[in-house]
């Protein structure tokens, strides 16, 4: 009874989950800069720990990971975040990271002795969760979003 509803909630992710901080309040570029810094490193961090009884290389695939995820942040992401719904945009993202995972740990040089290969599922798991908590930096980071700031002077 457990597994099931654990796989129902995981499932259900995606639709909280966003890839990468955009959240953060724009007004400063150093905190900005800060909030992306630690949301990239948590999130590859988190990625590599879940991918690590696969028999991976630590610390190349944590830097692999890296790259990977400035490349689709750079290149996918914020090129589409004006054209495309968030909705769509976040799930895309995180399928592309699962890509991005399944082909660099296909690399011989990430693999260790004991390498016992990745599946999909658990690219797209390593993928979901990394971008989770990216996302939730990025909450923690733009300063409680969650409170509706109104614009503007009196009604």
């Amino acid at each position: 009874m457990r597994r099931p509803l654990s796989i129902a909630l995981l499932l259900l992710l995606p639709l909280a989950a966003r890839a990468n901080p955009v959240m953060v309040d724009g007004q400063s570029l150093i905190a900005f800069g800060i909030v992306a810094f630690w949301a990239l490193v948590i999130e590859s961090g988190i990625a590599t720990l879940a991918l690590l009884s696969s028999g991976i290389l630590i610390v190349p695939s944590f830097i692999a990971l890296i790259v990977a995820n400035v490349a689709v942040f750079l290149f996918a992401f914020m090129p589409l975040t004006s054209r495309v719904s968030l909705w769509v945009l976040e799930p895309g993202v995180v399928l592309a990271d699962a890509l991005a995972i399944k082909l660099l740990l296909s690399a011989p040089f990430l693999q260790g002795a004991g390498f016992l290969g990745v599946s999909w599922r658990r690219a797209l798991v390593a993928s979901l969760l990394g971008n989770a908590t990216s996302f939730f930096i990025g909450v923690l980071g733009s300063h409680a979003p969650w409170i509706v700031h109104e614009a503007g002077g009196l009604d």
